[in-house]
């Protein structure tokens, strides 16, 4: 089976395995060990926070062996990086950007018992302490706790004080769209590496999520990218399936590219 077809199945039920999907994204864009690497470095990192804290840490607990002893913290200086996305580079350099440093946790956390979730807020990402946070963790900034003023202001030090918040961006984020998150930002890195192979790959396991294969912007990011690495009958085969689905006022122009990437094809 091959690692595209192992995350189907994985994210098939819509409740996938987070660190499991993150460590097989790393293995299909190009890291062949990275599943049982990014396992083990897990499994390490977990048994060492048990020896010094003992075996029911809280979340609070497992932040701060994380960032004050281990040394995990936010890449500033080359945020956009690939390795960044990549869990097993996360997890050996030490550093990677919040989304990523927060999976780096609520695995940890998942091993010791302690139920940490995903928190997507619009442009950053933190860490809950259980299903209804009542506290806030953001590993990128350091191991501080906040509180939901806290986790507020430290979105408005993302997007200016005058910012719209809403509580709701407080809630756990599902893993599913964990995942899709993770890839937005991984398509993001490698479109501007200049690498397209790589871009295809990335793309290809983000429409196997379900709730982004229905969308059509992001079926149509995928067929031009397989069209720029010559697989010009499967981009046209894609969008000429999207073209029963999408808005009418927009099928003609999809239909438009369908014939023009048909017609390299004679």
């Amino acid at each position: 089976m091959t690692g595209l077809e192992q995350f189907r199945e994985l994210v098939g039920d819509g409740r996938p395995a987070l660190g499991e999907g993150c460590l097989l994204i790393a293995s299909h864009i190009g890291g062949a060990d990275a599943v049982a690497e990014g396992r083990a470095r897990l499994d390490r990192l977990a048994a060492a926070v048990v020896e010094a804290h003992g075996p029911s840490p809280d979340v609070a607990l497992v932040v701060e062996h994380l960032v004050e002893r281990v040394g995990f913290h936010g890449d500033r200086s080359d945020y956009g990086a690939v390795r960044n996305s990549l869990l097993p580079e996360v997890l050996r350099l030490r550093r990677g950007i919040p989304i990523t440093l927060a999976v780096v946790v609520i695995e940890v956390c998942g091993r010791l018992g302690s139920r940490a979730v995903g928190v997507g807020m619009p442009g950053h990402f933190l860490v809950g302490d259980g299903p209804r946070p009542e506290r806030w963790f953001d590993p990128f900034g350091g191991s501080a706790a906040l509180d939901a003023r806290g986790a507020e202001t430290r979105f408005r030090s993302v997007h200016g004080s005058g910012a719209t918040f809403d509580p709701a961006f407080l809630r756990p984020t599902p893993p599913a769209q964990i995942l899709a998150r993770v890839l937005n930002n991984l398509a993001n890195a490698l479109r501007s590496l200049g690498d397209p192979t790589g871009l295809v790959r990335a793309l290809e396991l983000r429409d196997a999520i379900p709730g982004v294969r229905e969308s059509p912007r992001a079926r149509v990011e995928l067929a031009e990218a397989l069209a720029s690495v010559g697989r010009v009958s499967d981009a046209a085969a894609l969008l000429d399936d999207l073209s029963d689905r999408v808005d009418p006022r927009r099928r003609s122009g999809v239909e438009a590219r369908v014939a023009q990437l048909r017609a390299t094809l004679n």
